[in-house]
């Protein structure tokens, strides 16, 4: 558990506690199953709305301290990055955002880039070839860098404090790739 200035602290499953999430956001934080196929089943039996994934941004940079700890970045180090909006109809449910190391680009990653609207979800568990590290957890708060990439996205108003996040590791022929999933208030919504 490294501690990043002004980044929350990622925290491993049996440090999920300190955390003290609610019943409800610790289960979801917990599911082990594709996030993406979650979605896409409860927007049909429950809101009866089309999954859709809206691209926010994708372009080569920086990644934050912690992203770049975790995929043993240099300093300065540029990915590419992918921020995304699963959406249930209009409704915004997950931010999720993809750090891809340029390095990896030249091999087996390459095809990820030109993803467009299409769901990263889908294909890392097709794969046969994926293996999926450990699943790492925190809870922003507005300060963090990644809040203020919603906020600033113009996609979403959000009228909380704190979102709840999980980040793991993925290797798909030995290379790595960083999926960040944010909870979105609107999500844990029970049906009106």
């Amino acid at each position: 558990m490294k501690n990043f200035g002004g980044e929350p602290v990622w925290v491993s499953h049996s440090r999920l506690a300190l955390l003290a999430p609610t019943a409800e956001i610790k289960k979801e934080l917990l599911d082990p199953s594709s996030l993406t196929k979650k979605i896409v089943r409860l927007c049909k039996e429950q809101c009866d709305q089309n999954f859709q994934v809206r691209v926010v941004a994708q372009n080569f940079s920086v990644p934050t301290r912690s992203e770049s700890f975790k995929l043993n970045f240099k300093q300065g180090e540029v990915a590419n990055i992918r921020s995304v909006l699963l959406m249930c109809g209009e409704s915004p449910w997950i931010f999720a955002r993809t750090v891809i190391p340029t390095k990896s680009l030249n091999r087996s990653l390459r095809r990820l880039t030109q993803l467009g609207s299409r769901s990263l979800g889908d294909i890392l568990h097709r794969s046969r070839v994926m293996e999926r590290g450990e699943v790492e957890f925190c809870k922003l708060n507005r300060a963090h860098t990644l809040f203020q990439e919603i906020l600033k996205s113009g996609q979403i108003k959000i009228k909380v404090d704190s979102l709840w996040a999980r980040r793991i590791l993925y290797r798909i022929d030995g290379d790595p790739l960083l999926v960040i999933e944010i909870i979105l208030p609107k999500y844990n919504r029970p049906k009106d």
